[in-house]
């Protein structure tokens, strides 16, 4: 338990260096007021469950934020399937997704970019994370994947993401997880894998 609060620690220190560096770069009101939102929401990260339309509409916000920032360069979508108005996921679990496509995929795009958030509700809950950015070589792939599973060693530059798969793993067992699929100059996909819950496991 000791290890999994501290996963959640490092999550909220990223989550909020990141999105703080965008009222600098923004400036407004409205980025502002959105980002507050998320900080009162999670200003204290914790290992208890949270409503994925909460988790959802965190990203939103994030997403918004972007859009301020990128304007018609980079359009989004949410999508779902199924009924998530009872489900119940980690916190902080989408948005190091969402901001990896940005800032690895999405940033150097001067017009077309796209992400697409997925959520389907079947025998497992499947998250998805879908950009149209640059992409990863096989080389670096293959990186990213063998640091999924090794915290200490992964490149400080993908630690977020890291940091997800093993609270995934250290909650729900080796089943579960993250998976990477990307090409070079056609994108990239994060799969996440949960169990369905609506409630908390002991």
């Amino acid at each position: 338990m000791a290890k999994l609060i501290a996963y959640y620690s490092r999550a909220g220190e990223n989550y909020f260096g990141g999105a703080l560096k965008q009222i600098k770069e923004g400036n407004t009101a409205k980025v502002a007021k959105m980002l507050a939102k998320i900080m009162r929401r999670n200003i204290q990260v914790s290992n208890t469950l949270q409503p994925l339309k909460s988790e959802l509409k965190l990203v939103e916000y994030y997403l918004k934020i972007q859009d301020y920032r990128f304007h018609d360069r980079i359009h989004y979508r949410i999508e779902t399937e199924g009924d998530i108005e009872p489900l119940k996921v980690m916190p902080l679990l989408i948005q190091p997704f969402v901001e990896n496509a940005f800032v690895h995929g999405l940033e150097a795009k001067e017009s077309g970019g796209e992400i697409v958030i997925r959520v389907e509700v079947r025998s497992h809950l499947w998250i998805t994370v879908t950009d149209n950015g640059c992409g990863m070589s096989m080389e670096k792939l293959d990186e990213v994947r063998r640091g999924l599973n090794d915290f200490e060693n992964l490149d400080r530059t993908h630690i977020g993401i890291c940091n997800v798969n093993q609270r995934i793993k250290l909650q729900y067992g080796e089943d579960y997880g993250v998976e990477f699929e990307s090409k070079t100059g056609a994108g990239t996909k994060v799969c996440i894998k949960l169990p369905v819950l609506t409630s908390e496991i002991m």
